[in-house]
């Protein structure tokens, strides 16, 4: 039950910590707005259902993720990488790895 806790702790940080760092290119007017809404729904949605720990949720959520990190690596090995989109794609990729144990742990807790 303890790995289980830390598990959702975890998930709660890296999630987090998406949100801040992508809402910060919003302040700093980087993107708009509504690219920034549109950006993040798909990303609570699948929290929503992370958080209730389905394991479909977050094999599902791995796919979508890939996606994310595709978009987000063009940014960092394109003309011009700023410091956001570098730190985006550590947390793309720490969160996919992190959700991709999820399902290990959600059955050994149990």
């Amino acid at each position: 039950m303890v790995k289980l806790k830390k598990y959702k702790y975890l998930t709660h940080f890296l999630f987090t910590s998406l949100f801040v760092l992508k809402f910060v290119n919003v302040i700093q007017a980087r993107i708009p707005v509504e690219s920034y809404i549109f950006w993040v729904m798909p990303l609570l949605i699948f929290y929503f259902y992370i958080n209730k720990l389905w394991i479909k949720a977050h094999q599902w959520f791995c796919f979508v993720l890939i996606i994310y990190f595709l978009s987000s690596s063009l940014r960092v090995f394109g003309t011009e990488s700023y410091w956001l989109d570098v730190a985006e794609v550590i947390i793309i990729i720490s969160l996919f790895i992190h959700i991709m144990f999820g399902p290990k742990i959600i059955n050994n807790a149990n």
